[in-house]
């Protein structure tokens, strides 16, 4: 079986993102690389509603991020598919913070259900599927926090 190789950079890499704080809790995101985001809070957490929250950005990381090293990893293992489909929730609860007696909100698990259209054999689906999981940076910090994500793949069969 041929190694798959993926084309990522060696070594460190560091990404910046400048915020400005606008109003109340709603924030203007420069990310240098020529996009904007916008972070913000419902009216309830002293927000403006203008945005998504930093805690759901999160959440999106994960499947965006699990998207990207599907298909990267099909390309490089010459995977053929078709559609991806990923619903991904993450669990947030009161963990036990520095303060003796204080609980702070932390991230304590995460779930995913990926949709895959092909037409490979079992082997090469297992060997997608392990590869990629083990490439998502998002997915590796619940592991690395000790809250392995659970995934859940849905292989399709290619459209006609």
């Amino acid at each position: 079986m041929a190694v798959v190789k993926l084309k990522d950079p060696i070594g460190a890499k560091v990404r910046t993102v400048n915020l400005r704080r606008t109003e109340g809790v709603l924030s203007t995101i420069d990310t240098g690389d020529g996009h904007i985001v916008l972070a913000d809070e419902p009216t309830e957490r002293g927000g403006t509603d203008q945005a998504t929250s930093p805690l759901m950005y999160f959440t999106t990381s994960l499947a965006a991020c699990q998207t990207v090293q599907i298909v990267k990893v099909a390309e490089a293992m010459r995977f053929n598919h078709g559609a991806i489909n990923i619903n991904c929730s993450t669990t947030t609860d009161r963990l036990p913070g520095v303060e003796d007696g204080k609980t702070v909100m932390r991230f304590c698990a995460a779930e995913m259900t990926i949709e895959i259209e092909t037409d490979e054999p079992e082997n090469k689906i297992e060997r997608l599927k392990t590869i990629s999981e083990d490439q998502c940076p998002v997915g590796n910090l619940f592991s690395d926090a000790g809250y392995e994500p659970v995934v859940t793949w849905k292989i399709l069969p290619m459209p006609s």
